[in-house]
């Protein structure tokens, strides 16, 4: 099962967010919780925030925390909201303010398991309806 947790619009330029997500992917949500705490960076405050946000998701789900792992965690950029500051003899300097959006995507390892032995019975199911086709050919040919 796969539980998808988004938090939008987070004051903060996606370029300083992308350095605290680095190697993320593939461990449990619980483990890479306790690391972020001690990053000393703007950006970690808003992945603690959706990390925690997707392990009460996953609770509420009635899924295991331990067999948990992140599929996929990325930053977009959002709107940016511009502004002037008046300079000297009448001129203005841009300032930009950036925003972005922040995605996590939580995935049980049972779920994985399933699905590839979804894939792999499917697999057989098509070689089956081949076979019984070619069968059905051969018949009538004869």
């Amino acid at each position: 099962m796969e539980i998808t947790v988004k938090s939008k619009y987070l004051k903060s330029a996606a370029q300083k967010v992308r350095p605290v997500l680095f190697s993320m992917r593939g461990q449990n949500p619980a483990e890479v919780l306790n690391k972020v705490k001690f990053i000393n960076k703007k950006g970690a405050s808003f992945v603690a925030e959706i990390l925690k946000s997707g392990l009460a998701a996953a609770k509420e789900s009635d899924l295991d925390t331990e067999k948990l792992s992140i599929k996929s965690i990325f930053v977009t950029e959002g709107p940016k909201l511009k502004r002037r500051q008046i300079g000297s003899r009448g001129r203005s300097d841009p300032i930009i303010k950036r925003m972005c959006h922040l995605s996590l995507t939580i995935t049980d390892e049972r779920s994985k398991e399933q699905e590839t032995r979804s894939k792999v019975q499917t697999k057989t199911q098509i070689k089956k309806i081949k076979e019984t086709k070619i069968k059905t050919k051969l018949e009538a040919k004869e």
